[in-house]
């Protein structure tokens, strides 16, 4: 008996009981006894931690259901909708609609592209900065058959051109910025 536990006995016979008829026994469990027990302080740190772990990751975290319209949300595109509006397709596509009803849609559309863009550009400039900031490559190989002795590698590379470059790169990226605001 591999699996035998106490526990699936008293299932097995609460089946038994159902198929032949009868009630079977009534069981309350209760787990949670909240303040009733002392904790320590690091117990108590944990918790804290943990709820507010907990309230983080709610809003990220999508519901079952529509925050507008109550609709079961169960769908992909519901899932993509609402990490970006926070709320399901059908009530995007609602206001969509809405939208093109009063002209306005063209305008919001323009808007999404440019906001994009501008994220994209600001992407950009920011890894051209890191960029900036990196020191030259270095390698350590073990070309020694002792197994631990290594040569040390470092690339040489003209900063001066490099750093030019990269300015030059975002001065066109603030130009296309500019442009776009």
């Amino acid at each position: 008996m591999a699996n035998y536990s106490k526990e699936a006995e008293r299932q097995s016979k609460a089946i038994q009981s159902i198929l032949d008829g009868q009630e079977p026994e009534k069981r309350i469990i209760v787990g949670y006894q909240g303040d009733k027990i002392k904790l320590t302080e690091t117990e108590k740190e944990e918790r804290k931690v943990s709820a507010e772990r907990a309230d983080a990751l709610k809003d990220a975290r999508m519901p079952w259901f529509c925050s507008k319209c109550d609709k079961i949300m169960k769908h992909r595109l519901d899932d993509k909708v609402w990490y970006l509006y926070g709320h399901c397709f059908d009530c995007q596509i609602k206001i969509e609609n809405k939208m093109r009803i009063n002209g306005t849609y063209d305008k919001w559309a323009e808007k999404k592209v440019i906001a994009n863009k501008l994220a994209w550009i600001k992407d950009q400039k920011q890894s051209i900065e890191e960029f900036k900031t990196q020191k030259a490559p270095e390698f350590l190989n073990q070309v020694r058959p002792d197994g631990y002795s290594v040569d040390r590698d470092t690339w040489k590379i003209n900063t001066e051109v490099l750093f030019k470059q990269a300015d030059e790169a975002l001065e066109h990226l603030q130009k296309l910025e500019d442009s776009l605001k």
